[in-house]
């Protein structure tokens, strides 16, 4: 076992007195740059969206965490979160609310989690546990149950894709039962 444990001390040792080309140091240098991955954690986060000079989201949270590798940033917020969307004069038109959000900086995506409310200016109101939001374009999307409310009527069913504001959706399985006059 002693004779063992000097081979394995001489090994390493010549091993490590070896030195690298400087083309090699360049090509290790250049690997570690690429998976170089940086996290930033953040409590009682208030955070800004601006699109051309204008303020287009508002984001809440109590604890955020950002990961960034290479050129993807991707923030991870532990809610309650909270996001209100603005129209292009600053005017608030959908707020937002869910226990968690993923928010992707390069395809400006949110995902939302958990008790996922959207509430319209127009009162709309959406539930669902799952939703994804691409802030290019403004559309929403859901492949769980939802439920959208408004002063007259609601409607739920699986499988959701619309405007967040939710002037125009499509519900794909509609669920439930109705009357018709």
């Amino acid at each position: 076992m002693k004779y063992l444990l000097s081979i394995i001390i001489f090994v390493s040792a010549s091993i490590s007195c070896t030195d690298l080309s400087s083309y090699d140091k360049d090509r290790v240098a250049e690997a570690l740059s690429d998976s170089l991955l940086s996290v930033t954690e953040s409590w009682d986060i208030e955070m800004e969206i601006i699109e051309n000079g204008q303020r287009v989201v508002h984001i809440r949270a109590p604890y955020a965490k950002s990961y960034q590798e290479g050129t993807v940033t991707e923030t991870k917020m532990d809610g309650p979160v909270e996001v209100i969307v603005s129209d292009s004069l600053g005017n608030p038109v959908t707020l937002v609310r869910s226990d968690e959000a993923t928010y992707t900086g390069r395809e400006s995506k949110f995902k939302f989690r958990g008790k996922v409310v959207v509430i319209t200016e127009e009162g709309r109101i959406l539930r669902t546990e799952m939703m994804d939001w691409m802030q290019q374009g403004r559309t929403i999307s859901s492949d769980d149950f939802v439920t959208i409310t408004t002063a007259a009527d609601s409607i739920a069913g699986f499988g959701l894709t619309g405007q967040d504001d939710l002037s125009a959706y499509t519900i794909s399985r509609v669920t439930g039962e109705f009357q018709l006059n």
